[in-house]
């Protein structure tokens, strides 16, 4: 059987490979799952209060890190359990969406879009706790890089070849083939061990000997609680835009789905490759902190001009060049904060710590989503665009005062 932590290819195959089972079903439901609904007649606030539900189960990421670093340790693996059963839970929630009338059952859809998120939410953190024990310290901007392009490419999948088509063959048939996909992922985690077997039971004993006390210690220090903060206030102004774009789109501008499925689901995916690529190849030359601060400063620069232009909406070649810049500073900005938030992350606590940063910026997004939409109801999506740019653009000063080798002086060294 394959090993993790014995390669360094397969680590990065692995892990990117996971994150793109993320990206599968969010490229669906914030993209051709929104504009379903838009064409179901619903508006930005209905349409904002069912998928903003789907940010509310990642805060339930805290408690099941906790239960992941205390019992965690089996034969077969401290993480991957938690993984297979997580991916087969992805998939069975899609399938049951097939069953249901979106004018008659919306919120039984909203239901069904949180339980499909706390089984992603479950699969997430038990991959970025695995990554934070696996990785070295070499190759954690590259892999985080490699983790979000992938996500990005499963979004070009579903997002961008799923919306040419899905005309052809039917909604059904598109999500039957995402999840086989994600299941092709599952089976992938299934043939592959995180160590040898000898290691393995070597450190059962150490990681099941979880103590509260190194919790509180790990976030006790004045640079992990700045980091927290960073992971609370950061996510509100992509948040904001999340379903207020993909409908202005559509419903406001009229947008075939297949145009917006070349824009969402093919540039944006594409450009976000190319920024978390650059963005972690980067981190590990120039600073995570400097590239981080960067990237956000220039999408939050986008989105208050984007906001400013509403004469040139119509223009398809300014909403290409929009595609194409934003997307790619967003994922620059994303890669390389989950890799700040890993260094900022105790290794003996890792799933319960990672997931509580993760978990903060779940619980900004799942109210920042519905606001969006409500600030658009009442004031027009522009003000939505202004609103998150200056934000972004505020939020991005508290990197300044985190530097996460002072968290790794307290962590790694003790």
């Amino acid at each position: 059987m394959w090993t993790l932590s014995k390669s360094p290819s397969l680590r990065l195959t692995t892990f990117g490979a996971l994150y793109l089972a993320q990206g599968l079903p969010s490229g669906f439901v914030f993209i051709l799952y929104v504009v379903f609904l838009t064409d179901q007649g619903l508006g930005n606030a209905a349409i904002g209060n069912a998928i903003g539900l789907m940010s509310i189960p990642w805060a339930l990421k805290i408690p099941l890190a906790l239960l992941m670093d205390r019992f965690g340790a089996t034969r077969f693996g401290r993480r991957r359990p938690y993984i297979v059963a997580a991916e087969l839970g992805m998939g069975a929630t899609l399938l049951s969406l097939l069953l249901l009338d979106p004018q008659r059952d919306l919120r039984l859809i909203g239901a069904v879009l949180f339980l499909h998120a706390t089984f992603t939410a479950i699969q997430d953190a038990a991959t970025d706790a695995l990554a934070v024990e696996l990785l070295q310290d070499g190759e954690r901007g590259k892999a985080n890089g490699v983790m979000s392009a992938a996500k990005s490419a499963g979004v070009a999948l579903t997002g961008g070849i799923g919306s040419l088509v899905v005309k052809r063959i039917g909604w059904s048939s598109l999500v039957i083939i995402i999840t086989i996909l994600i299941w092709s992922v599952m089976t992938l985690v299934i043939a592959v061990r995180e160590r040898p077997e000898t290691d393995a039971q070597g450190a059962a004993s150490a990681h099941n000997a979880f103590r509260f006390a190194e919790l509180r210690r790990s976030f006790g220090a004045r640079t992990t609680l700045i980091g927290l903060a960073v992971a609370i206030l950061t996510p509100a102004g992509p948040a904001l835009i999340g379903t207020v774009y993909t409908r202005l789109l559509r419903k406001d501008l009229g947008l075939s789905i297949e145009t917006i499925g070349t824009l969402m689901g093919v540039i944006e995916p594409i450009a976000g490759i190319s920024g978390a690529l650059l963005g972690g190849a980067l981190a590990d030359r120039v600073g995570m902190r400097k590239v981080a601060a960067s990237a956000m400063a220039a999408f939050g620069t986008l989105l208050v001009l984007f906001g400013m232009s509403t004469g040139l909406w119509h223009s398809f070649t300014f909403l290409v060049a929009i595609s194409i810049a934003l997307p790619f500073f967003a994922y620059a900005a994303s890669a390389v904060l989950v890799g700040f938030y890993m260094r900022l992350t105790n290794p003996t606590v890792a799933a319960t710590q990672i997931a509580i940063f993760t978990a903060m910026t779940s619980i900004t997004s799942a109210i920042a989503v519905p606001l969006g939409g409500r600030i658009a109801e009442r004031h027009g999506a522009a003000a939505v665009f202004v609103t998150a740019g200056i934000l972004e653009l505020t939020f991005l000063g508290l990197l300044r005062f985190c530097d996460p080798r002072a968290a790794e002086a307290q962590f790694r060294a003790a």
